[in-house]
């Protein structure tokens, strides 16, 4: 899929955020053609559209109000974005809030004389307590001018914060015994926390042994975003739960599942994956032990990633329906909330297999990196509300995000659309692009270690379908620098492309055939970068052809290679040790996209990209090192413009203008579709977060971990 790489002006660093659980209380981008909550007075005030953004603008002395509440929530925050034009003198636009009925204002978002170009939206965000719990938030913008000609123009106001929930108290109001022992329908999505333990459980009555099969069954769903209309396609059958058969080992409250990572099933559209969850018990579940697991479904033949919960009850050779519920997702065009009931029974499942799935996750948790929340880094220095703004990124958008510095992970929150998510440390996240550097990219450099010229042999010479491909090695291909395209402008292709044949197609050799012919030969390999997934795509055809010809005709490229000799030693969970593949006998991994993780798998990989000189060579030194910015002389191929680079597999940005260094401050990262980004800074400091409303701001971070080591010396 795309990686975009959207970097952030220089006047967008400064903004804050809530520092967890933000859930957002108020969006208004005008793209829907309505500005009816906002009352205007003075000067002209309408709707305006320039390259397919709408906008308020506001003229000469205009001025826009909009009220809300924030009853039921603390450390809001109040963002918004502004351009203006023509202003001189003392002329400005502004933006401001009042929590108080607006005796009192509070300033957002001012622009002055030279800021003024009439395109660029500026943005910035404040949290500040008189915001939190206000019967009546006012939110004003207004411009201060002499003429006609003074203008701003007023986008993306946003206010989030995190909601205040009183603990429960009594009998449970939802999922109660009784209701999952009977046959009631689930009216609606149940609150995130009837999935977990409340404050009063109890340690669980009953052992679970065996495996879950669930049937499958048709819920109810709200569709809140289908771009590509898929919801429309019933025989897709987006609404009904796939049925799935899991084994699960108990230990203790936990509860694990044997198979990690997307299975597959016979569901047009959804594969299943589970993980770990919990067990407990309930004073009014009767004797029954109650169970909850985190799942998620995941898109066939894609990456679309939509994480829920299920919960029932059980006892000795005994299981109540499931209830499972999804509300929240990381997946740019099709967005919903899901909600059902199961039939389910226990199956027989290997007592040895159970144990030996306990050990592994025991070994799999004491190997996870020490986890801090947020907050914490304020003890080094760093501007904290720096990460996962509201005015970088929506927060009905935001997945999860976190800061990783000397083997310490800081993480953000997971919020839903339900509340909070009850497990965090196992849920599913979507790859999309970061594939082509942690399958691509990772696999072509352990190549080049174990095989040295393995880089630049012949893509036509392994595979067949690319046999007019002449002169290109698997570097190019993994640079995306074919020499073949229609484009060269900047995605040009990949626009195209995203809804052509070769995403929609399951077959390797489809694939292939696809790939190979695409584009035509338009100047020699190796000169110019131009984005293209098909190519990373026949890159892994490539490489499977190389490790084939070295290790046998039967051996799997992504589990030897990658499996084996990165990711095990890096002791990444089970759900990255597997991939998205084709559907035939080929079982080729997409390379270019389809990994599955969890956010302590990121964690570990930016740990070992910035300090991958502590352990033995995994790749191809050189390789890695000119991929991480290491060697000044090999910076990559320019990539969208001059202040970008591409090179084995990872980007670059030059973040000089966003720190205090006298030379260019090349920053690595990865990217992927939908708002997924991994900046590895120099210093040292790794800053993720994951979301899908397509906004790709990390500059202010830039800043932020500056204050946390020196930038322009590099890694620590």
């Amino acid at each position: 899929m795309r990686a975009l790489a959207i970097l952030a002006a220089g006047a967008w660093l400064s903004f804050a955020a809530p520092l967890a659980w933000a859930e957002p209380i108020f969006s208004e981008s005008f793209q829907d053609g309505d500005a009816d909550g906002w009352a205007p007075s003075g000067g002209d005030v309408r709707l305006a559209t320039y390259a397919d953004n709408v906008s308020l603008r506001l003229t000469r002395n205009a001025a826009v109000v909009a009220a809300l509440s924030t009853r039921g929530h603390r450390d809001v925050v109040v963002a918004a974005a502004m351009a203006a034009g023509d202003l001189e003198g003392d002329d400005y636009c502004l933006v401001e809030a009042s929590g108080d009925g607006g005796q009192t204002w509070i300033e957002i978002l001012r622009l002055r004389d030279g800021q003024d170009d009439g395109v660029t939206m500026r943005r910035n965000a404040v949290r500040d307590e008189r915001f939190s719990g206000a019967e009546r938030l006012l939110i004003g913008a207004r411009v201060s001018g002499n003429g006609d000609n003074d203008q701003c123009w007023l986008d993306d106001v946003r206010v989030a914060g995190v909601r205040v929930e009183a603990a429960p108290s009594g009998p449970r109001s939802d999922l109660s015994a009784a209701w999952l022992h009977g046959a009631a329908p689930m009216e609606s999505v149940a609150p995130m926390r009837a999935f977990a333990p409340p404050p009063d459980a109890s340690a669980p009555e009953h052992v679970f042994v065996g495996a879950l099969h669930v049937s499958s069954a048709r819920g109810a769903m709200r569709v809140l975003r289908d771009t590509l209309s898929i919801a429309r396609q019933r025989s897709l059958r987006l609404d009904t739960l796939p049925a799935f058969e899991i084994a699960l080992a108990q230990d203790g409250d936990t509860l694990i599942p044997l198979r990690r990572g997307p299975m597959p099933s016979a569901h047009p559209n959804w594969e299943v994956a589970i993980e770990a969850g919990r067990v407990w018990a309930e004073a009014t579940d009767e004797g029954w032990s109650r169970a909850s697991l985190p799942f998620a479904l995941i898109e066939r033949n894609a990456n679309c990633t939509h994480n829920g919960v299920l919960s029932f009850l059980f006892r000795d050779g005994e299981v109540s329906r499931v209830a499972w519920q999804i509300a929240s997702e990381t997946c740019a065009y099709l967005q919903f909330d899901a909600w059902g009931v199961a039939p389910a029974r226990l199956e027989e499942a290997s007592a040895d297999a159970a144990a030996e799935a306990v050990q592994a996750y025991r070994v799999e948790r004491a190997a996870r990196m020490p986890v801090a929340p947020m907050s914490a880094l304020a003890t080094l220095g760093a501007d904290i509300d720096a990460f996962a703004s509201p005015a970088d990124i929506d927060p009905a958008a935001l997945t999860t995000f976190g800061v990783i510095y000397q083997g310490v992970h800081y993480r953000g929150g997971c919020d839903t659309r339900a509340g909070p998510y009850p497990y965090c440390e196992s849920l599913l996240l979507p790859s999309y692009s970061l594939a082509k550097s942690l399958v691509g990219g990772f696999g072509l450099m352990r190549l080049e270690l174990l095989y040295p010229g393995t880089m630049q042999e012949r893509v036509a010479e392994h595979v067949r379908a690319c046999r007019s491909w002449d002169g290109v090695t698997l570097e190019n291909a993994l640079d995306m620098s074919t020499g073949r395209y229609d484009s060269a402008a900047s995605e040009a292709d990949e626009a195209v492309l995203t809804s052509s044949r070769f995403f929609l197609s399951e077959t390797l050799d489809e694939k292939l055939r696809i790939a190979c012919g695409l584009y035509p030969r338009r100047e020699a390999p190796g000169q110019r970068w131009v984005y293209h997934t098909p190519d990373t795509f026949v890159l892994g055809a490539a490489m499977a052809d190389v490790w084939r010809a070295h290790a046998g005709a039967e051996r799997d490229f992504f589990d030897d290679v990658l499996v084996q000799g990165v990711y095990a030693p890096l002791e990444l969970s089970p759900v990255i040790r597997a991939t998205r593949r084709t559907y035939d006998e080929a079982r080729q991994p997409f390379v270019g996209w389809g990994l599955t993780f969890l956010a302590d798998d990121i964690a570990k990989v930016a740990d070992y990209l910035q300090h991958s000189g502590a352990l033995p060579p995994l790749m191809s030194e050189r390789a890695l090192a000119a991929a991480m910015q290491r060697i000044p002389e090999d910076r990559g191929l320019a990539a969208a413009d001059e202040s970008l680079r591409y090179n084995n597999g990872f980007w670059a940005w030059n973040a000089q203008a966003y720190t205090d260094c006298a030379d260019p401050v090349w920053t690595p990262f990865m990217s992927g579709f939908g708002g997924i980004v991994v900046a590895l800074m120099p210093n040292g400091v790794t800053y993720y977060y994951v979301s899908d409303g397509g906004e790709y701001r990390w500059a202010r971070a830039v800043r932020a971990a500056a204050r946390i080591a020196p930038m322009c010396e590099g890694p620590r």
